[in-house]
């Protein structure tokens, strides 16, 4: 190969590589905090908390989705220590779709995903968005302070990940997340 056809694959390679899906994955409480009633659940009142996700890149990110790999939470000690609930990695679903699929995500326009809720009709109980088990029962976490890693991949960029932590006193309306 020559030096030129050298350069010309580096500088084609450096321009796919500007021009790449660049995904950025936050919290703003303006933008996540939702009530509203749960149609399948009587009617009641929900609280709805989401993550944002933005794409800084050129291009669209292909097939995105997000993931919780990992749900710690704090021990008497002040130390996060998995979830004994927590078994394995589970999908999330982005906000306003109706199914779990992953979508596209445009450049400049930020996405919500669905992350985590309570429902007045079940104290004590935080539910995070996850495909429900074949037998229909949710993993219910307990009120606690979480530490939750979540990722997000896409065909055509590479994966990011973000620490979140939650804190859930019990009321269905006072779920507190942070950035860890």
């Amino acid at each position: 190969m020559s030096w030129l056809n050298f350069l010309e694959k580096w500088i084609e390679k450096g321009f796919k590589f500007l021009k790449q899906p660049k995904l950025f994955l936050y919290f703003d409480p303006s933008e996540t905090y939702h009530v509203r009633n749960v149609v399948n659940q009587g009617n009641v009142p929900g609280f709805f908390c989401h993550l944002m996700i933005k794409n800084n890149g050129k291009e669209i990110a292909r097939n995105c989705r997000g993931r919780v790999i990992e749900v710690a939470v704090r021990d008497k000690n002040g130390n996060f220590v998995r979830h004994p609930l927590f078994s394995n990695p589970f999908v999330l679903k982005w906000a306003h779709e109706d199914d779990f699929n992953p979508i596209d995500v445009e450049n400049d326009l930020p996405r919500r995903l669905d992350f985590c809720y309570s429902i007045q009709s079940i104290p004590n109980a935080l539910i995070f968005f996850t495909p429900q088990k074949p037998n229909g029962n949710l993993t219910i976490y307990p009120p606690g302070t979480y530490r939750v890693k979540v990722r997000i991949d896409t065909e055509n960029a590479k994966a990011i990940d973000g620490y979140f932590n939650i804190n859930f006193s019990g009321q269905w309306n006072q779920i507190s997340i942070s950035e860890a």
